[in-house]
């Protein structure tokens, strides 16, 4: 289930005529552009032209939630969020004390509510994720009801048909936690989704990253993922989060030349500490599959070499225990090392791997490595 946590954002009309669709459309954008204090100069003047109203709060909550998205391991961001997150709540509960069929504001508290559910998820706070996962979707769900006009709305229980019915089937074990939960639909929430993709207003954004992350991640449909990260890229540049998408779909299709251009632009990137690249987590990943390009493309000792910096990162990043990174690495330059005929060290490689974690059969597969060499 943690794997499944990706950012969409719900928007809607504006419960009070100064705060325009124009507005929203600008403050929406600076966030995509990673310009977040410009976001938040425009989220903040709407919460001072109508405190009581939860909108700007809400947006500024958001803003705050990709701050978080683009490193999900820096929680430097984590107070200011569910500060905002409270701030817009207790706004929506007033409303909604008064006017308890007010669609739009059901609608503000099941979104904000939902999306501190999936900050309890990356923070393995389980038992909270799921209280804020059931009444978030309750919520919009009502919201519908009252609003079925609202795509944002269709937008969000089109995801949840897609993970809940993912999960379930992925991870038997989650049923009984899910009991009280709707059934999903995967191939309804992927119908859901693609129809805000081509046809939401303030939505369409956030559903075509949606469902970049659904076929790289879990359908594995590259074709698809190239599609919809190639037009956030074009649409988003400096967003890292969608030139990400769009170079695990490079290497999905195999498409070893463009994903060795992306992933050095990335590197480039990191090293002029741009905002969003200046971390080791995106360096790592960077490398990772940078090496892993120039391997297909016959450069074998640059790939090692990039490999021995992921391996390095590693030192840095994982605390409690290896992760897929360091695993994959070491085995790759085991296997770099058979090609070039220095067993030696290629066996030296696969020892290791032998002795960590098992991460995809990678024990077995160094082993076999180990035994027979890589022909």
């Amino acid at each position: 289930m943690k794997a499944i946590v990706f950012s969409f954002l719900f928007f809607g009309y504006s419960l009070f005529p100064q705060i325009n669709d124009e507005r929203i459309f600008r403050g929406i954008d600076y966030v995509y552009q990673i310009r977040f204090d410009e976001a938040d100069s425009v989220f903040k003047q709407m919460t001072v032209e109508n405190p009581e109203d939860p909108t700007g709060y809400f947006f500024l909550a958001m803003s705050t939630w990709w701050k978080i998205y683009i490193n999900k391991d820096d929680r430097s961001n984590d107070d200011e969020y569910l500060s905002r997150v409270d701030r817009c709540i207790k706004l929506c509960e007033k409303i909604l004390d008064r006017d308890p069929n007010n669609a739009w504001v059901t609608f503000l508290l099941g979104g904000v509510i939902g999306y501190r559910g999936f900050m309890n998820v990356m923070r393995d706070n389980w038992l909270k994720a799921i209280d804020d996962g059931k009444q978030g979707l309750n919520l919009i769900q009502k919201s519908y009801e009252l609003d079925p006009s609202n795509r944002d709305a269709v937008f969000g229980i089109g995801l949840y048909n897609y993970a809940v019915d993912y999960v379930t089937e992925r991870y038997p074990f989650l049923k009984a936690v899910l009991f009280f939960f709707p059934k999903g639909n995967k191939e309804l929430g992927l119908q859901l989704l693609l129809d805000c993709a081509r046809n939401g207003k303030f939505s369409k954004t956030e559903a075509n990253a949606v469902l970049a992350y659904i076929n790289i991640s879990y359908e594995k449909n590259y074709a698809e993922a190239e599609k919809y990260s190639r037009l956030l890229h074009e649409m988003y540049p400096s967003n890292p989060v969608f030139k990400k998408f769009l170079g695990r779909s490079y290497i999905g299709l195999s498409k070893w030349e463009d994903a060795r251009k992306l992933y050095r632009e990335i590197l480039s990137e990191s090293d002029s500490l741009k905002y969003g690249y200046d971390n080791d987590y995106i360096r790592r990943e960077a490398c990772y599959y940078l090496a892993m390009s120039l391997s297909r493309l016959g450069n074998i000792d640059s790939s090692i070499s990039l490999y021995e910096n992921v391996y390095s990162i590693c030192q840095k990043l994982d605390k409690e225990e290896p992760s897929a990174y360091q695993v994959f690495s070491l085995l790759a330059m085991a296997m770099l090392y058979d090609q070039k005929g220095d067993r030696n060290t290629a066996i030296r490689y696969y020892d290791m791997v032998i002795n960590m974690k098992d991460i995809d059969n990678s024990r077995e597969t160094a082993r076999r490595f180990r035994e027979q060499g890589v022909r």
